[in-house]
This record gives C-alpha cells, structure tokens and sequence, in this order.
C-alpha cells in the first residue's frame, strides 16, 4: 500500500459539484446505545440532549426546494430520539426520498406501522438504515451493547412486515472483503426469509483515530466523485460541514447555513483519508 501513496504539500479541493443529498443531524450525543466504534466522541454514563431545531430544518428545506435532491438522510445520534422526529420525517417526504439511518432499538411492530403510515402519505420513498455489524449476537453486542442484536433484528422483522426494504449498515471493524461480508449476510438473512441484495448492504469502513500530526497521506489519484463531500452537505444545530463524520470538527465547518456556505471543502483532515482510501461514498446510499 505504501506504493501507492503520494504526500501533497497543499491539501486536495473537492468543490462541492451540485447539492444532490442533504443530511440532517438531528442529534450527535443524543444516543441509546454507546457503540466501542462510533467517531462521535461522547461520555459513556451522561444521556446528553442536543437536539437540532425545528426551525434550522425548516429554513434548509425551503431553501433547497426545488433543487432535484436524489435524497435527505436523517442521522444522529439516533435520529428518532428527536422529540419531533415525526414532523421532521413528514417535511423532508415533501421534499424528497428519505433516508433514517438508526440503530433499529425504537423501532418496533407499533412504531412501524405508524412510519408506513407516514410513508403512504407522500409521492417520496422512506428508506431505513439499521445498524447491524455481526451475525454473531455475542461479536455485535461486545460493539453495540448488550440486546442491541435482537432489538435489531426486530426492527428489520417489523419493517419488512410493513412493507419496507430496509438496508443493513455494517461498520466493517475486522476488515473483512466486501464479498466476505455480503455472504456473510446474505446466507443469514436468507435462514430468516429476508433475500438480501447489493443495495441491501452498506459497508462503512471503520475509522480509528491514529493521527499524532504531520502531513496526512492520500491515494495519488483520487476519484473526487466517490467523495461524499463532491455532492453532499450536512446539517447539524452548530451549522453546516462537508459530511457527516465531519460534524462539530470546527476547521471543517463552511457556514452557518446553506445560503452562506462555501462550496470548498480541503481534504486535509484524517477522517478525509479514511474516504480517499476507500474509493466509495462513505454515507449516501451506493445506488444514489
């Protein structure tokens, strides 16, 4: 690998292409489980609420209408810990296909039916992103925390049953091919009746901090249009960044809302590395 690195004295510039897929971060710290992986660094015992307002997602939506987003994610955090997730998942269905990306733990028989609900009533699709990083209950939970398999795997059982088709989101933590990985998945939810495809699985290579200074290294050809950055934005209570894994780092924060921000965003950061060396769209959807 070491071949095929190349130092750059100025960082790489990925000006943003065309605004296709807006994030909103409803919560960072607001979380119900505490995942050993997660990059959002929180404290371990304090339930800490910081919720986006109503008000920012509003204001972001009015502005981008019209505009032919392929998609609108919801993250967190846990995104239906927002006190007014409901709404804010009926707004976004206005605008454009809508992507939760949560852990699945609220999500049970009685909360599904009502979010099919919700889905019937728009022209746009609502797509759910459950967090799942095992098929071995024991490997998943040591990472995720105890019960947070099954809790899981209700939550994709009951999202089926209402018709929707939902996607598996793996943190590859072991390192594993993506063909090991999607086997892997694919003959377990196949015991379970659930006949997974490609877009059914999303891979997210796992981040490690490791940086102690110096010039960051980077692929000498990067494909700046597998970067989230090249046609993504995310919105969080503290403004707007460049993607989701960048979220409250304040050098990478462009403005403070979308008719303000720079379309600049420098690759100068380890968090960029990780998407640069991974060659593919960290967080939107593979098929968008």
């Amino acid at each position: 690998m070491e071949n095929q690195k190349a130092i750059f004295m100025t960082p790489p510039k990925v000006e943003l292409y065309r605004l296709q897929n807006l994030f909103f971060q409803l919560c960072s710290k607001a979380c119900n489980l505490r995942c050993k992986h997660c990059y959002i660094e929180r404290n371990p015992y304090k339930n800490e609420e910081d919720f986006i307002s109503l008000d920012k997602i509003k204001q972001a939506l009015i502005f981008v209408k019209g505009k032919n987003l392929n998609s609108i994610y919801l993250t967190g955090g846990e995104p239906l810990l927002h006190p007014d997730f409901n709404q804010i998942l009926r707004l976004c269905l206005k605008i454009s296909n809508t992507t939760v990306m949560s852990n699945g733990v609220m999500i049970n028989d009685k909360k599904a039916r009502f979010l099919k609900k919700i889905d019937d009533e728009s022209q746009y699709e609502t797509i759910y992103r459950i967090s799942l990083d095992s098929t071995n209950e024991l490997e998943n939970d040591a990472l995720r925390g105890r019960g947070s398999f099954r809790k899981a795997l209700g939550a994709i059982s009951s999202l089926l049953k209402y018709e929707f088709n939902p996607i598996i989101s793996v943190v590859n933590y072991q390192n594993k091919s993506r063909r090991e990985i999607f086997e892997e998945f694919k003959d377990f939810f196949d015991k379970k009746g659930f006949k997974i495809d490609d877009i059914n699985l999303k891979i997210i290579p796992f981040f490690k901090p490791n940086y102690e200074g110096g010039q960051i290294e980077f692929l000498e050809n990067i494909n700046i249009e597998k970067l989230d950055c090249f046609n993504s934005r995310i919105i969080s209570q503290n403004g707007v960044y460049s993607c989701p894994m960048l979220v409250d780092d304040y050098r990478k924060r462009l403005g403070s809302s979308l008719n303000n921000c720079s379309n600049i965003n420098y690759l100068d950061c380890e968090k960029c590395s990780v998407c640069c060396f991974s060659n593919q769209k960290i967080q939107v959807n593979d098929w968008m």
